[in-house]
């Protein structure tokens, strides 16, 4: 019987730090290609900002640190908006991680009393390794899975 409770809390360990590990990127892309495997498999997101456009979307008078981000891209249309950010250092996916949230709130404020609000309400953002993506985006966990599934080398 003891010899059982061990097993068994040796698995639950295992399990934990598994579950605990860092995640590590299997590939680094820079954030275009991933943006532009997301604009093939979804035909409504194919507008690719210009950087200095996509900047004014994250700065809006905040003095957004951009020394910490490696490469980002956006794109957007109508429909929603997704965004991709390999930063430097996993270290600074929660200051990006926080900007990509504040994003967010814009498109809900825009999003107003229109049929857009519960897609931009759904709004997420996620970090994975080195990198924070965001969607706003009826089909948002298609495009993560996309993402994600680019980043694992799936």
């Amino acid at each position: 019987m003891l010899k059982k409770f061990i097993v068994f809390i040796n698995i639950i360990i295992m399990i934990l730090l598994y579950s605990c590990a860092k995640k590590e990127p299997a590939q680094s892309p820079d954030s275009d290609i991933l943006t532009n495997k997301i604009s093939i498999a979804f035909s409504d997101l194919n507008i690719n900002l210009a950087e200095e456009k996509a900047r004014d979307l994250f700065d809006g008078g905040n003095n957004t640190d951009f020394s910490k981000i490696e490469n980002f891209s956006v794109i957007q249309s109508e429909q929603g908006e997704a965004g991709i950010f390999k930063l430097y250092s996993e270290s600074n996916a929660d200051y990006i991680k926080n900007i990509a949230a504040e994003r967010i709130l814009k498109l809900q404020e825009e999003a107003g009393g229109s049929a857009h609000l519960n897609i931009a309400n759904n709004a997420e953002a996620r970090s994975y390794g080195n990198y924070v993506y965001y969607a706003s985006h009826a089909e948002k966990d298609r495009i993560f899975k996309i993402i994600e599934d680019e980043l694992k080398g799936a």
